[in-house]
């Protein structure tokens, strides 16, 4: 097959290498000698944790490129959360759909100019990612509108029912 005919090869939303590289460097000791110390206690592989689930590295990749379980990552997310270190997972999630969504839209705009994709393939896909984004930023994802047809007949019909009543008033003097 010739180049031609090859799908444009999308960017990382993140480097991922550079998350590698930082997570195996950290591991490595552990893996020629068993230290005693806990993975809480090793703040230079907690902080390269959080950088790499800050990124959007999924964790099955950071447990194990840092070689330790998705459980104690879990963990040490949930204590950086609670302390105000990384940021919530919405916050975390509405970042990265943002990223994924401009990326797609991208991405769309320039495969359909070079006629490799049919106009209507990605849309869907560009939709769903900007409705989430929408939803966890408490947007707006849908409109209900409730429409009444009134004819003019039934108005007047309406005020006819309508009984008005006159009162007089009264002055006195002082």
């Amino acid at each position: 097959m010739s180049e031609e005919h090859l799908p444009a090869r999308q960017p990382a939303l993140f480097d991922l290498a550079e998350c590698e590289r930082h997570l195996v460097e950290l591991a490595a000791p552990d893996a020629a000698r068993f230290t005693g110390t806990t993975t809480e206690k090793d703040r230079q592989r907690v902080e390269a944790v959080l950088a790499a689930v800050v990124a959007g590295v999924p964790r099955e990749h950071i447990a194990r490129l840092a070689n330790i379980s998705t459980h104690t990552i879990a963990g040490i997310v949930e204590r950086a959360e609670r302390s105000g270190e990384i940021a919530g997972w919405k916050e975390r999630m509405s970042r990265l759909l943002a990223r994924a969504t401009e990326t797609m839209a991208a991405n769309l705009v320039e495969a359909v100019e070079r006629k490799q994709i049919a106009p209507a393939a990605l849309p869907v896909a560009l939709g769903i990612a900007t409705d989430k984004k929408l939803l966890l930023d408490g947007e707006a994802t849908s409109r209900v509108e409730h429409v009444e047809r009134v004819r003019p007949e039934d108005v007047l019909a309406g005020i006819k029912r309508i009984s008005a009543v006159e009162i007089e008033a009264e002055t006195k003097g002082n």
